[in-house]
């Protein structure tokens, strides 16, 4: 008992009472994992949208990148959410340009929600970038002519119409390779003060915004848009 009582004075422990202390904290260790492993943890389907928001999309809005996201089982692409600067999916590897829908887990208590990929139900391509910008129309063969430019932006998924007196700006839906959504949100539309209480000088108006359904860029550089029955609606020429 003295040599005992000696190695622990002189700093010497013994090796029996070194195992004990391994076990001591690997049994600590292991409550430790048992009582965050019992943590209430949920999952639930959400869409990350397919552009980071930044200065380019708010020119006044608070400086850094954020993720646009919401809770829904099938897409909404007039409602989504900023999440905070920290906001992150462990496991998740954004690449831009698709709409994703994930299979997420995360601990119901956590203030700031950290989220864990479980699964990707969905990557959608997103085909806005190929007809961002800005258009003129031009007359069609037995269709009357109205002036109308166009302006489509891609991160804010809006389509901005100007044309005579008016101006009108609206949501975009679904971009796919030809099919495409307009008048999804129609935001306003206004009219110039000097043009209320004059007749119309042309015929036409921006009819297309509501019947298209479909789109393509034609090798000439046209972008034309159709209704449903395949029907040229309107074709446009870069104007920029």
């Amino acid at each position: 008992m003295g040599n005992i009582l000696t190695f622990i004075v002189e700093g010497k422990v013994p090796v029996w009472a070194k195992l004990i202390e391994m076990k001591a904290s690997k049994y600590l260790c292991l409550l430790l994992a048992i009582l965050f492993s019992c943590a209430e943890k949920e999952t639930k389907i959400i869409w990350v949208y397919p552009y980071p928001l930044n200065s380019e999309l708010y020119p006044n809005a608070e400086a850094g990148i954020f993720f646009l996201t919401q809770d829904n089982e099938e897409i909404d692409y007039s409602k989504w959410k900023r999440q905070s600067e920290s906001f992150e999916i462990k496991g998740f590897k954004f690449e831009e340009g698709y709409f994703y829908k994930l299979k997420v887990e995360y601990e119901v208590d956590q203030p700031f929600q950290k989220f864990k990929l479980k699964s990707i139900l969905q990557k959608q391509k997103d085909w806005i970038g190929s007809i961002k910008g800005a258009w003129q129309n031009i007359s069609i063969p037995e269709q009357p002519y109205f002036p109308i430019f166009i302006r489509i932006q891609k991160l804010s998924r809006t389509l901005e119409t100007y044309g005579g007196c008016f101006k009108g700006i609206t949501g975009m839906g679904e971009v796919g390779e030809r099919k495409i959504q307009l008048a999804h949100t129609y935001y306003r539309l206004e009219a110039d003060k000097i043009c209320l209480g004059q007749s119309p000088i042309q015929e036409g108006g921006f009819s297309f915004v509501q019947s298209t359904t479909y789109y393509q860029l034609t090798t000439e550089g046209f972008l034309e848009f159709f209704d449903d029955k395949e029907n040229l609606l309107a074709r446009l020429q870069p104007s920029e």
